[in-house]
């Protein structure tokens, strides 16, 4: 099936990776049959690409500078609708720890408007 929206994220060991992977998890279970979390090292496998050109609309969270997601969504040839770097978003440094319950809020609620912009609510 389908989706309007399917979204990305490098799931990065850093405190923005942890926080975007935590902030996507709830907000697919806040929009159920509207969107979902697509398999970023899955873009590799031709069939499973397919696949998620199905979907209506693409948004990729990376989760600092380095842009992993952002390589990896290039070499295989697709362009999202939306495209977010969490530390250059927050104007912070990228930490390689767990994050503080703060920024997991705000990761979410920056997150959390993209997703509702590309839903149209």
């Amino acid at each position: 099936m389908p989706y309007k929206l399917l979204v990305f994220t490098c799931y990065g060991g850093c405190a923005t990776g942890v926080c975007a992977s935590k902030a996507l998890i709830r907000i697919w279970e806040e929009n159920q049959g509207q969107m979902k979390i697509g398999c970023l090292p899955a873009l590799m496998v031709p069939a499973k690409r397919k696949e998620t050109l199905k979907s209506e609309k693409h948004f990729l969270v990376d989760a600092c500078g380095v842009k992993c997601g952002a390589r990896l969504m290039e070499s295989a040839g697709m362009v999202p609708d939306r495209y977010m770097e969490l530390t250059s978003q927050l104007s912070i440094k990228k930490e390689k720890s767990l994050p503080a319950p703060e920024l997991e809020e705000r990761v979410y609620e920056i997150i959390r408007k993209e997703v509702a912009a590309l839903l149209g609510s």
